[in-house]
Parts: structure tokens; C-alpha cells; sequence
């Protein structure tokens, strides 16, 4: 059983990989359009909007996703800023974000995988396919990381984000809630 989930989840993230190919490029075209990349700024701005209304001082900015997320189908990240205890603040400033286009994107992609699977395999139970889903939508987090690393510029010339009070080495991360995680880019205040 464990190798036939093994062999399904590699041929997903075949079949994942050429699909990812071209969703990439039609990705990287949508956010070239001012539209797309206002609504993803506005977002990151609306979080530091509420963290100068709580008057609060700011050392980490969190993207994260969230399997619960994934399983729900509703693809929002989790965004948070974090005083200097982290993950121990007792309240951070939360937002739920889901960028446009991408997860439309990876919908289209299930659709076209499970075609393939159900081909050479038969009868995918629900966990196998849940199994293929975390596997594919890898490629999307991917994708969404290297947005907001694209971003950066952009959220920080915001007027919310200049005027959010941060802790001196305000660092940004990406990664899985609660999870591990990657440093996107830390600025130092003088």
C-alpha cells in the first residue's frame, strides 16, 4: 500500500511539473498587471493598518499556509506580525490573504492530475488524493514565496508599513504556520 502512494505522488509531481511550466508563465503575466500586484500590496498594508491602530511595536511579518487551508479549498495564507516573543505573542495582527489567480490555477492543475492518475491507477481513495494535492500544491507555495520576495519594495514603500512601529531587524518569513519556515528579507532600522 505504502508504494502504491509513493508511485501515485510520483507520478502527480510529473505530471505536476509540466502543468506548473505554463500555469507559471501565465502566472507571471497576471502579476505584471498593476491590478494584481495593487491587491496583493493592499493586503500586507491593510495588516500594518491594524498593527498602527493597536499601536504596536513589530518584529516579525509571517506568510504562512495553512494544510487546513489546502484541505478546506479556500487557499488563504495566514499573515501576521509579530512582536519580539514570535510565535509567544500573546496577540498578534492577523489577516487572512488568498492571492489571486493562483490557486485557480492549481484547481485547473488537480483537475488535469487526477485525470492522469485515474488513468493508471484505479480507484484513488480520498487520502491518496489529498496526498497528491500536497504534493502538487508545493509548486504553488513556491510560486507565492517568490511573489512576496517580488513584493518587498512595494509593501515597504506603503504608508502603512512606514508608519508601523518595528523592532530593529523587522524580519519577514514564509513558510508553514506554526512550521518551519524561510527568511524572505530583514531590514535594519537606524
Amino acid at each position: 500500500m505504502m508504494d502504491r502512494l509513493k508511485d501515485l505522488e510520483r507520478a502527480a509531481q510529473n505530471a505536476e511539473e509540466e502543468l506548473f511550466a505554463s500555469q507559471c508563465r501565465r502566472l507571471e503575466s497576471e502579476y505584471r498587471k498593476k491590478e494584481y500586484r495593487k491587491e496583493a500590496v493592499d493586503s500586507f498594508a491593510q495588516l500594518f493598518s491594524q498593527a498602527v491602530d493597536e499601536k504596536k511595536e513589530v518584529s516579525w511579518l509571517g506568510i504562512c499556509y495553512l494544510h487546513t487551508s489546502l484541505q478546506t479549498g479556500s487557499h488563504e495564507f495566514r499573515l501576521s506580525l509579530y512582536d519580539e516573543e514570535f510565535f509567544f505573542d500573546p496577540a498578534p495582527t492577523e489577516l487572512y490573504w488568498r492571492p489571486p489567480c493562483f490557486f485557480e490555477c492549481f484547481e485547473e492543475d488537480m483537475e488535469s492530475v487526477m485525470i492522469t492518475l485515474r488513468r493508471q491507477y484505479p480507484r484513488i481513495w480520498s487520502y491518496e488524493e489529498e496526498a497528491v494535492r500536497r504534493i502538487c500544491v508545493e509548486y504553488y507555495y513556491a510560486a507565492v514565496r517568490q511573489l512576496c520576495f517580488d513584493l518587498a519594495g512595494e509593501i515597504m514603500e506603503t504608508d502603512a508599513f512606514q508608519r508601523a512601529v518595528k523592532a530593529e531587524n523587522f524580519t519577514a518569513f514564509f513558510g508553514r504556520y506554526q512550521g518551519e519556515g524561510e527568511i524572505l528579507w530583514r531590514m535594519k532600522e537606524r
